[in-house]
């Protein structure tokens, strides 16, 4: 019996991937973050909060000076599996076209089963129009106390093509990472485009995501609307391994003031359960910027 639970908690948290436990997808690679959930994970072209790391670490170049996010999620509550969490925080800074990051993720389900990821990200400009980032990881996961952990590697780019049109492009587990004993995370590969539309007040993205060989896992397109200037709704559709009988909706808000946005998701996914995501995003603002130049006091 204990051995079917663990299978069951593990295949559960791994959902979240649209994948399975390595071999395969690991549970990170699905991303976190309610203001991407709520566009239904379609948010590799448009990673510009504190979850980019996940989705797109490009997109990092795009935060302001300092930052600070967290996010959290009880994860199917209610349903069979209640008690599986996951949570998320991460950090950096921005300094002339350059972004360093740090962040942390957890995921567990119960007693049998946790994961961690470690993960340090680095993103430049390239020019005005695009930049690249990274990702080096560190994976460590336990399964009914047998513990596996590697290194891995991911690597994104973004491009705004005109101010209405962005794609981004991301790779994860670039050649696979071992968590040893002959176990590889499959590497992952998203390709997304978003459209800017009534001067950026509405938002519309889609997303791929190909496993392994290049096989289609799933499409996900999203929509975000700004109804004021810091108010937002969101509406998402996942369709897992382009299956359409299987998509299911997600919907989403974020509310942003003094440099601090707090977005929540819910994705209405039938099994294995729905899930509320909450996350926040601070910016730190002008507390680390240069001191502006000094003047110099009119000559007598």
């Amino acid at each position: 019996m204990k051995a079917i639970l663990t299978v069951l908690l593990v295949g559960v948290v791994a959902s979240m991937a649209m994948g399975q436990a390595y071999e395969g997808a690991i549970v990170f690679q699905g991303g976190h973050g309610a203001k991407a959930l709520g566009m239904g994970g379609a948010f590799t072209a448009l990673a510009i909060d504190g979850s980019a790391a996940l989705w797109n670490p490009a997109g990092l170049v795009h935060m302001e000076g300092a930052w600070l996010s967290g996010a959290t999620a009880n994860l199917f509550a209610g349903g069979d599996f209640e008690g599986a969490g996951y949570q998320y925080v991460a950090g950096g800074f921005n300094f002339e076209g350059y972004s360093l990051a740090v962040s942390w993720g957890n995921a567990s389900a119960g007693p049998l089963y946790s994961a961690s990821a470690f993960m340090g990200s680095v993103a430049v400009h390239l020019q005005d129009i695009a930049a690249v980032g990274a990702n080096l990881k560190y994976y460590m996961e336990t399964i009914d106390g047998e513990t596996a952990s590697g290194f891995g590697f991911d690597i994104g780019m973004g491009m705004h093509l005109t101010e209405e049109l962005k794609i981004g492009i991301l790779a994860q587990d670039v050649g696979g990472t071992g968590m040893g004993a002959g176990q590889t995370v499959t590497p992952a590969y998203k390709a997304g485009m978003a459209v800017g539309l009534l001067e950026g007040a509405m938002n519309l993205s889609a997303d791929v995501k190909l496993v392994g060989a290049f096989e289609l896992a799933d499409i996900r397109t999203g929509l975000e609307v700004v109804l004021i200037e810091n108010l937002a709704i969101r509406a998402g559709v996942v369709v897992p391994e382009a299956d359409f009988g299987q998509y299911y909706f997600t919907l989403g808000a974020g509310v942003a003031f003094a440099g601090l946005s707090i977005d929540a998701a819910y994705v209405l996914q039938p099994e294995p359960g729905e899930t509320l995501y909450l996350s926040a995003t601070f910016m730190f603002g002008e507390l680390f910027a240069p001191e502006g130049p000094v003047e110099t006091p009119p000559a007598q």
